[in-house]
């Protein structure tokens, strides 16, 4: 009898802490870092008789995410109370949508790894507040509580349970980011908690319809992290219905040190929660107008750049590090239409630009070199009028030092300019020629591979700065005299 291949059906719930200057419902800002309970406000640390006002930046940030993953915008939305105590929720509840969320259903399509497209569908997006932060580690006999964070505003994703590994959960979860991030609506710093996920994950033997019972592994802040946690749930589950136990519904939590998943709880339903409509929030109406203007201000996204790129014959792995970032990819778009270079734009790209982003831990937005200018240095070295070597050890970091100069300005200063004139090069040729004798006759004699010692000794020469084209064609007509 052959053994059960088992089969994971995995779903995300996404937490996008927005990047407003103020919280969801409470006046006072919300810093990373910032001393504890620094930013807090009668409303959030839930004082009699204050009450909560939306934010509605807040609203066009969670309509906009939804038009760009391709969801319906719910109008009228409605906030709900979830109740439930713990210490870091001063209110005893939090203010999030239940039956009326603000987005519902859509899709959001990625590259995988292997280049193909994965399509998974968003069940619906809503509104929340978080919560604050409890710290155990400071003292050996209290929790402590910083309630800093508790009322930033926070969109939850709710994907259906379309994804079928690891691998597919981390790929979703990076163009999630990218997503935000392309449109400004939330940093994506993991590490900062700005970005964080539940994973609920079952397994079922291969084909069955009917899904198994799933667990929810709890607050997972790395890519990483993830993969590894769903992989060990996946086998956990397996192992134990081979074993001859049943899943039980639950909460876990994932410990990366001990790279095991372990209980936390029972898992709550949404009767534990007790929803009802939240009384002193009013509903939340987007018309047609306001989701028309939203939609103008959405930028290409990063799996529409990803296709374009793949269709300009980039490699899988340069058109992902073309897309990561926004600024990086509209600067690539730019110098690559005003050189009509991509190729070549690319290869700066990804080499020296990229690696004095990382020299100097900045982004894009920091780089000092205009489209323009790097747009004719990148014609000025497919065009060989600044050898590539050259161009790369002394042109470049000379624009890096006085941006507002054109390459042609520096160039010139520098003494960089190619040498193509052929009667210098067949002066230099022919001395060099008298120089090495027997490597010349050999050479006339069709040893060709001698071409390549030739043209080494010419650009030593030259210091580099010979046409190689030029060289090539003098060289030619070199072996062709007996």
């Amino acid at each position: 009898m052959s053994e059960t291949v088992f089969e994971a059906v995995i779903g995300l719930e996404v937490h996008i802490q927005l990047s407003n200057q103020t919280k969801m419902f409470a006046p006072e800002s919300f810093t990373f870092g910032s001393d504890a309970n620094h930013h807090v406000s009668e409303v959030s640390m839930a004082h009699p008789g204050a009450l909560p006002r939306t934010n509605k930046r807040a609203i066009r940030l969670a309509s906009k995410l939804g038009l760009a993953l391709n969801c319906q915008i719910n109008s009228p939305a409605f906030f709900d109370r979830k109740n439930y105590f713990y210490p870091d929720l001063p209110k005893g509840y939090q203010i999030s949508q239940d039956s009326h969320p603000i987005c519902g259903p859509g899709h959001v399509s990625f590259p995988m790894p292997d280049g193909s497209i994965k399509k998974i569908r968003i069940h619906h997006m809503h509104l929340e507040e978080d919560a604050g932060k409890s710290i155990h580690d400071v003292t050996d006999y209290h929790s402590m509580v910083d309630l800093n964070r508790a009322g930033a505003g926070l969109i939850e994703m709710v994907t259906q349970p379309d994804l079928k590994s690891p691998e597919e959960a981390a790929a979703f979860l990076m163009e999630i980011r990218r997503i935000v991030r392309y449109l400004n609506i939330s940093e994506g710093n993991m590490q900062e908690g700005n970005l964080r996920c539940d994973a609920n994950v079952s397994v079922k033997p291969l084909g069955q319809e009917k899904l198994g019972t799933r667990v929810e592994i709890k607050n997972i802040n790395s890519f990483n992290f993830l993969s590894k946690a769903i992989q060990y749930e996946i086998d956990r589950q397996i192992q134990h219905i081979k074993d001859g136990g049943s899943i039980t519904q639950e909460t876990r939590t994932y410990d990366p040190v001990k790279n095991r998943t372990s209980s936390m709880r029972d898992k709550e339903s949404a009767d534990d929660y007790r929803y009802f409509p939240e009384p002193d929030l009013q509903p939340v109406e987007v018309s047609e107008e306001e989701q028309m203007v939203l939609k103008k201000e959405i930028v290409k996204l990063p799996s529409e750049k990803y296709q374009e790129y793949r269709g300009l014959n980039f490699a899988h792995n340069e058109s992902m590090a073309l897309i990561e970032e926004y600024a990086f990819s509209a600067y690539f778009d730019e110098i690559s239409q005003l050189s009509k270079e991509s190729k070549e734009a690319a290869n700066w790209m990804l080499g020296s630009v990229k690696a004095w982003l990382n020299e100097n831990g900045t982004d894009m937005n920091s780089f000092p070199i205009p489209s323009q200018h790097m747009a004719l240095f990148i014609q000025m070295v497919k065009s060989a009028k600044v050898p590539r070597h050259l161009a790369k050890e002394q042109l470049f970091p000379a624009m890096l030092k006085e941006p507002q100069k054109s390459p042609a300005e520096l160039a010139t200063s520098l003494n960089l300019a190619t040498e193509s004139n052929e009667g210098e090069l067949e002066k230099v040729v022919t001395s060099i020629f008298e120089a090495h004798p027997n490597e010349a006759e050999r050479f006339r004699n069709g040893q060709k591979k001698l071409q390549g010692f030739f043209v080494g000794q010419i650009m030593k020469a030259m210091k580099g700065k010979a046409d190689p084209k030029a060289v090539n064609k003098i060289l030619a007509k070199m072996a062709s005299k007996k």
